[in-house]
């Protein structure tokens, strides 16, 4: 891990939409100093936790947003991912999911219900995710 002293301030965050109704925000903050990132989910209709996250990953894995989509709902959380790594995944159905990451950080998965989708969280700085259901299987 990396040996610096952290001075974390906030950068910006990620929101997590659902066909335009937000689910969640992934709060993204960065030491000043190795411009490390760090983050702490927020998901609507759930209590805020009593401290900020500030959870460390690996230095080799990237900060990601795995989204879990049904018709109706968008499970959201943030994570450390790296190409093959293995994800295993439990969605509110209790359903149990294993997934390897890509080398372009993807997931190795079909269309079929619930949709699960990988974000790094660089990318997405400031910006919002849509991760609904019909934009999802919208054919392009």
């Amino acid at each position: 891990m990396s040996q610096c002293e952290h001075e974390v301030v906030f950068t910006g965050m990620v929101n997590v939409n659902r066909d335009n109704y937000l689910q969640g925000v992934v709060d993204v903050w960065r030491c000043r100093k190795c411009k490390r990132l760090f983050c702490d989910d927020k998901r609507y209709g759930e209590g805020l936790k009593p401290s900020v996250g500030f959870e460390s990953i690996p230095d080799d894995e990237e900060w990601a947003v795995l989204t879990c989509t049904t018709a109706k709902e968008v499970y959201m959380y943030s994570l450390g991912v790296k190409p093959g790594k293995k994800i295993t995944h439990a969605c509110k159905s209790g359903e149990i999911h294993e997934f390897v990451v890509g080398d372009d950080y993807s997931l190795q998965t079909g269309m079929e219900i619930p949709i699960h989708r990988l974000y790094l969280v660089k990318d997405h700085i400031n910006k919002n995710i849509e991760a609904g259901y019909y934009r999802l299987t919208m054919v392009k």
